[in-house]
């Protein structure tokens, strides 16, 4: 079987007291090509806006009052908390404070009839599809994840390289690394109102030309207009109305690229009129409609 070229990445490998970037593939363990842990102990400047092709970045925030960013929504990031993002995910941690700290790395997709940790076909397969699928890109972290991140980290200082034993100890850390992710990521909600609640987001993600009134939701949700907008705010990183917008902005621009007329795209969009459309876009992206197409 032909072997893929290494993956090339944005940034380079690192190992400092604030900022270890290291790889697994000399371990041969490809679909870690990174794996990090950040311990600022001075504040560091912002990064630009990136995508990790080929990758998934999974990053578990250990302390700090942080937040990631992508095109459309800003998502709070704290202790505890996890984020994944995909591929195609333009995103970027919005500050890295002094004192912060986080453990990260990125999994790289196999592709069809690529070996992933000596798994059989169907096993890797079930695991591909998990993690590329999990129901939330924002959830709480657990012990176990935090431990095996601590674990795989203590494995790759201490184990004698280039030996059986530790690509067997490494490679076993791994996966149940990423099983205690897609744990993670599948708790269920701690009531009834979560679970409907996050129906409702996918219902606006799916549908956002729809109009949704705030009490209209509390009453569907049980719970008080006060309490949705607290729910809400913490699950999407954003107030309804806001998220609710960013959603009709990602949709303009999925219709524009189509070559539907900005009047068609305000209308059913359910703006009340093209400069009220135009107004929001230009806000949102920083250039009107008209000229977004031309740029695109």
């Amino acid at each position: 079987m032909r072997k893929r070229a290494p993956l090339r990445l944005s940034f380079d490998y690192m190992d400092t007291p604030e900022r270890r970037v290291l790889s697994l593939e000399p371990d041969g363990i490809l679909c870690l090509p990174v794996v990090g842990y950040d311990c600022y102990r001075k504040r560091w400047s912002q990064p630009p806006f990136h995508v990790h092709d080929e990758c998934l970045e999974v990053t578990l925030c250990l302390r700090g009052d942080l937040a990631f960013e992508t095109r459309e929504q800003t998502y709070p990031f704290r202790p505890g908390a996890m984020f994944v993002s995909g591929p195609r995910d333009v995103h970027r941690l919005r500050s890295y404070p002094k004192g912060m700290s986080k453990y990260w790395f990125l999994f790289r997709i196999p592709r069809r009839n690529f070996p992933l940790l000596s798994l059989p076909p169907d096993e890797a397969k079930a695991l591909v599809h998990s993690l590329t699928h999990l129901p939330n890109r924002l959830f709480a972290g657990t012990d176990e994840v935090r431990h095996l991140f601590k674990k795989l980290f203590r494995q790759y200082d201490s184990l004698p390289p280039n030996t059986v034993d530790r690509s067997l100890r490494l490679r076993s850390t791994v996966l149940a690394l990423l099983l205690a992710v897609v744990d993670a990521a599948m708790c269920a909600p701690r009531d009834r109102a979560e679970v409907r609640l996050k129906r409702l987001v996918e219902d606006m993600r799916e549908h956002p030309e729809r109009e949704y009134p705030l009490d209209r939701m509390a009453e569907g949700l049980g719970i008080s207009p006060s309490n949705l907008m607290v729910r809400f705010k913490r699950l999407t990183g954003s107030p309804p109305h806001a998220f609710l917008l960013s959603q009709r902005i990602a949709k303009a621009k999925e219709m524009l690229s189509s070559a539907v007329p900005v009047a068609v795209v305000a209308h059913r969009l359910g703006f009340s009129s093209s400069q009220h459309f135009s107004n929001h876009f230009k806000a949102a992206t920083g250039v009107s409609p008209t000229k977004w197409v031309q740029g695109a």
